[in-house]
């Protein structure tokens, strides 16, 4: 059964899609923006930083079936 997935609205406008997790984080969200999945603060809803250059080697693409 597909359940719903809940769509936020981030601290500089964009819409992400909150990702379920089996850990219980206190303070960060993962959801994903743009087909990526980013971390973000559960409190200001700000995207943490990315690893610069570095971001298009390590970022979790989200796979579209």
């Amino acid at each position: 059964m597909a359940k719903k997935q809940e769509q936020i609205v981030l601290s500089n406008g964009e819409v992400a899609i909150v990702k379920a997790t089996r850990s219980n984080y206190q303070n960060i969200l993962i959801v994903e923006l743009e087909g990526v999945l980013r971390v973000i603060d559960n409190e200001t809803k700000t995207l943490a930083p990315t690893l610069g250059e570095m971001h298009n080697k390590h970022a979790y693409y989200v796979k579209k079936s």
